[in-house]
């Protein structure tokens, strides 16, 4: 029996195996890191909108108020204020209101022949996700506005 010229090529074979399984594996990491990445994203958006939904119903609750209670509307431009309850986001979720105009009999009861006054406010809201970078700023923000007319 004579194994001189096979002798090896067994041991090559399986080296040759063991480096694509080990490509395999390192694609299959990054492609999981990526994944975990875009999630961690998501998530981080998610939570900004959420923030960002609730200054917006808090400044339209805030200009409610002060309208119901006769606070000078026209005031509004320099109304703003804080969301609370994001104990987790990055920063609180402020809002902002800006008044737009007095409302007369304009449409807010249509057919009924009431005379119906008011005013519009616009809603300006952000909130921030989770996430920081380096230097302290939120990574990710979301910016939300309504009209938001009050009678």
């Amino acid at each position: 029996m004579r194994h001189g010229p096979e002798r090896g090529a067994v041991l090559l074979v399986a080296l040759v195996m063991l480096l694509l399984l080990t490509l395999i594996g390192l694609a299959g990491m990054r492609m999981v890191q990526l994944e975990e990445r875009m999630a961690g994203n998501l998530r981080d958006r998610q939570m900004a909108f959420q923030a960002a939904e609730a200054a917006l119903r808090a400044g339209e609750t805030a200009a409610l108020e002060r309208y119901r209670h006769g606070g000078p509307m026209a005031s509004v431009d320099a109304a703003e204020g804080m969301a609370s309850g994001f104990s987790e986001s990055a920063a609180q979720p402020v809002y902002r209101l800006h008044f737009l105009r007095w409302l007369a009999s304009e449409g807010l009861e249509v057919g009924k022949g009431v005379s119906a006054n008011g005013v519009a406010i616009e809603v300006r809201a952000e909130g921030f996700g989770a996430r920081r970078q380096p230097s302290g700023a939120p990574v990710s923000s979301v910016r939300l506005s309504s009209i938001y007319f009050i009678r």
